[in-house]
């Protein structure tokens, strides 16, 4: 925060505060000198207004009804009843009062409402009393006046010259007397021929609150105004304390890129300006500083860059399209062959990122990468060699199986010849048991084959006729006696109404579904294996099904859900024992990718693990499977 703008703000807080105490203390001295002037009301000038008053006025007059004047006839003497009414015709409260009413000639004070009256008698004179009462509740023995009773009415004689002095009641609500508002008070005087109330004054007090007035406002307005002042200035010291922050760790952030960059600028995209940051010493004094920025880069580029780099260099480099370039992104980069140091890579780093505001200063960095290039064609090389030795590797594994098919195939051949031919129930047994075995060999060569495949690659699938019912007892067959030997239950839940004749790869699927139950069984984690074949035709010629394996009754904790695509192939010493499943389930998951579907496992604790996949398959004939049971395989183990 610069020293001017703070010197200002403070200006305008000590003018603020100096002015706010003015107006307070004319407040002040305003309201007080206001509420303590006393005012007066003549009837010996009826025209008089004070200024201050505005029209507030008093006046006595008779009643002037029937019950309100009479004759006592005892001492002649006629009685009245007048009544002075005040009115406050001003925009202020009058908070006090007094009437004074002069006695013009011989008469009998009886009795004044509500409020204390002070009586002057015999005035001029030794006699002369004074003394104050209320007439409406007093005690004989309290008066001093002369003065006398007829019957019960007390007449306290005055003479010309005399006065009485009026004093409201706050309790009856003869003060204050509100704007427009007026009070009246009543009073009795016996008169012997006439009784003259002409000569009466009315003193009284405005009162005003220290909030009224137009200073007041003016108080009002200084303290927001000052409140304003205070919070912008706070704001801009926070605002300024921030940035200052901010800027304290952009410059300890740019001073430790210094040991990783060899240029460091800060680029002004708006004002077309470079403040270098960190740079070799010596290399900086030959920049044309009296340039734009732009053009600063562009004789860089054509001093350093190779020729054949000089070209996207330079569009990389254009500063008048580089807002537009790095709007919603970080940095953006380039590489490129110096003439001075070889491999060499310059970055822009946006400085306004997350700000939403566009791309106004940028970080531009410079730095040598001849020897992270090298490491990184190590590497690259290292991997090129990898994959041409893995490639090498399951040509050769596919190569070698089919190889070892050939001669299974034939020898499955012969021993069918000899289950045909002979007569003798062992030798037949022992042939229908070299079948069988053959038979999981083929299924483990045709896994090998189509995994050197995958890796490769070249999958490819071989869509046939076949039985769904015939599918189920062909893979019955082949997993009977390891699940036999490890004393496992195999149950099946078929939905009947599916077809059984479909078009598919039934020998993938067979695959597919083998691999997944020799894999639970190798776990040796469950009591018995279910599966389940659930469909629906979606259309004329098309099935839907769903193909689940789920564990029954599982003796230990399901194992973790397993990380497909991972290959656990190893270059020299061949596969870990502990990683054999994970290849197995590696190779389920890619037949079902190359096939449209994926596996999933759901992992219910008290459950068992259950892993399925959906695969739409084509309708040969609509007839349903109808009720399937697991045939008993004809090998006695």
């Amino acid at each position: 925060m610069s020293s001017g703008f703070k010197k200002r703000i403070h200006t305008a807080l000590i003018i603020i505060f100096a002015l706010l105490v003015l107006c307070t203390i004319v407040q002040y001295i305003s309201i007080s000198t206001y509420n303590s002037t006393l005012h007066t009301f003549s009837s010996k000038d009826s025209k008089m207004t004070d200024e201050m008053s505005d029209q507030t006025s008093m006046d006595i007059h008779f009643r002037g009804n029937n019950t309100s004047s009479w004759i006592k006839r005892g001492m002649d003497l006629y009685g009245i009843i007048s009544d002075a009414r005040i009115f406050n015709g001003s925009t202020s409260a009058i908070s006090d009062w007094k009437l004074r009413i002069n006695i013009k000639g011989p008469c009998y004070l009886n009795q004044f409402w509500n409020g204390d009256v002070e009586v002057h008698q015999h005035v001029g004179t030794d006699k002369e009393k004074i003394q104050t009462l209320n007439l409406a509740n007093y005690a004989e023995d309290e008066i001093e006046l002369e003065h006398f009773f007829d019957e019960s009415d007390l007449l306290i004689p005055l003479e010309e010259g005399d006065y009485i002095i009026y004093y409201p009641e706050e309790n009856m609500r003869e003060v204050p007397v509100k704007p427009g508002d007026e009070t009246v008070v009543g009073f009795i005087l016996y008169y012997d021929k006439s009784v003259d109330l002409s000569d009466y004054t009315f003193y009284y007090y405005f009162h005003r609150n220290y909030y009224e007035g137009p200073v007041f406002l003016i108080i009002g307005l200084l303290l927001v105004w000052g409140f304003f002042t205070l919070g912008m200035y706070i704001t801009a010291l926070y605002v300024y304390k921030k940035a200052e922050r901010e800027l304290e760790l952009r410059k300890s952030g740019l001073s430790s890129m210094s040991g990783l960059y060899t240029i460091i600028y800060i680029v002004d995209l708006l004002e077309d300006t470079i403040i270098p940051v960190s740079y070799p010493e010596g290399m900086d004094k030959d920049r044309p500083k009296n340039l734009g920025a732009n053009e600063q880069f562009k004789n860089l580029y054509k001093f350093d860059a190779a020729e054949s780099y000089l070209e996207p260099l330079l569009e990389f480099g254009d500063l008048t399209t580089l807002p537009e370039r790095m709007k919603n992104r970080n940095s953006i980069s380039i590489e490129y062959i110096s003439k001075n140091f070889g491999w060499s890579r310059i970055r822009f780093i946006n400085m306004d990122a997350g700000s939403g505001r566009p791309v106004e200063k940028v970080l531009f960095t410079a730095e040598q990468i001849s020897e992270e290039k090298k490491e990184i064609d190590k590497i690259l090389r290292k991997v090129e060699r990898a994959e041409s030795e893995s490639r090498v590797k399951s040509a050769f594994l596919a190569n070698i199986s089919k190889e070892i098919k050939t001669p299974i195939t034939v020898m499955l051949k012969l021993t069918n010849l000899i289950v045909e031919r002979s007569n003798d129930d062992d030798i037949t047994s022992f042939a229908k048991s070299v079948i069988s075995s053959g038979k999981v060999l083929m299924a483990e060569v045709d896994s090998v084959i189509d995994y050197s495949n995958l890796e490769v690659g070249k999958l490819e699938l071989s869509p046939e006729e076949y039985s769904l019912s015939a599918f189920l007892d062909e893979i019955y067959e082949l997993i009977w006696p390891r699940m036999k030997y490890k004393g496992v239950e195999y149950q099946t839940d078929i939905t009947d109404t599916i077809p059984d004749k479909m078009n598919g790869d039934s020998v993938r699927l067979k695959q597919i579904l083998i691999t997944l139950i020799m894999y639970l069984i190798s776990r040796n984690k469950t009591g018995g294996l279910r599966l389940g074949v659930f469909g629906k035709v979606v259309d004329k010629d098309k099935v839907h099904l769903l193909i689940s394996v789920k564990e029954i009754e599982p003796k230990n904790r399901p194992d973790e859900r397993i990380k497909f695509y991972r290959k656990y192939m190893e270059a020299d010493n061949g596969v870990p024992k502990e990683k054999e499943n994970e290849i197995s389930i590696d190779l389920v998951e890619g037949m079902l990718k190359a096939m449209g579907s994926e596996l999933n496992i759901s992992d219910t604790y008290d459950n068992g693990n259950d892993y399925y996949f959906e695969i739409d398959q084509e309708i040969v004939d609509r007839s349903p499977i109808g009720k399937y049971s697991v045939r008993e395989s004809e090998i006695d183990w």
